[in-house]
């Protein structure tokens, strides 16, 4: 298990001094690559070996956000790692050890020269010891999605999102995705299906879908092929 101990800065909160949702998933990932650079798996030594690790998605159940200057703490270990999945949990702690957010995540194990899946080897898996499986509610990873939908107005992938990998960062998504949600609208679970990766100058178009406990935000191309579907639920 890796933990990263931290204080949420104002520059990641909201206008109700919460922890924003897009900063969420920062902390989560940042947890992650802490980790494997600590277990000697970090990414640039993986491409050296060509192999890249991958989101594919996120399930993420929030009992209560962390608010400017509270103290967290976030742990993270991988439980399955075999096969063409890497398999990992996450949970954030408040001061009082209290657990406020438990997350499941599934990632693949791609050749970055062609970006196909590849086998996990066991010289991989053999960084990643598996430790037990966070007690949540699983859902499944694939993301049904609403056949009626709102289109919004396109916007294009600015240099700022682009990461180390040259696509747009994972939370991106989902910050372009939180400008979607009623302002009333409770999030207690954000689950996140990643498809295609998008690029600097890409366009995106949002296709949004509200009912009273479902916020869907299907990120698309022109060609209407989707980048991700975010899913916010209330419930």
């Amino acid at each position: 298990m890796y933990q990263l101990n931290s204080k949420v800065r104002y520059s990641e909160a909201n206008a109700k001094s919460e922890l924003t949702y897009h900063a969420l998933l920062n902390y989560l990932q940042d947890a992650s690559t802490l980790h494997s650079e600590e277990l000697g798996e970090s990414g640039a030594q993986l491409m050296e070996q060509n192999m890249a690790w991958i989101l594919s998605f996120w399930q993420i159940c929030i009992e209560k956000l962390p608010k400017s200057s509270d103290d967290i703490c976030v742990k993270t270990w991988p439980y399955s790692t075999k096969g063409l999945f890497g398999l990992r949990n996450f949970c954030v702690e408040n001061a009082s050890g209290e657990s406020i957010v438990k997350a499941n995540s599934i990632w693949v194990l791609i050749d970055p020269r062609n970006g196909r899946p590849i086998r996990i080897t066991d010289d991989v898996s053999s960084h990643y010891p598996d430790e037990p499986k966070l007690d949540m509610d699983y859902c499944d990873r694939k993301i049904a999605v609403p056949e009626a939908y709102e289109e919004m107005s396109a916007l294009t992938v600015p240099k700022y999102f682009i990461d180390t990998n040259n696509h747009m960062n994972n939370a991106k998504y989902v910050m372009v995705a939180e400008e979607y949600l009623p302002e009333d609208f409770q999030v207690k679970e954000i689950r996140v299906e990643y498809k295609t990766a998008a690029v600097y100058g890409d366009v995106i178009v949002p296709r949004v879908t509200i009912s009273e406990k479902e916020v869907t935000v299907v990120l698309v191309n022109e060609e209407g092929n989707a980048y991700a579907t975010v899913l916010f639920l209330d419930k």
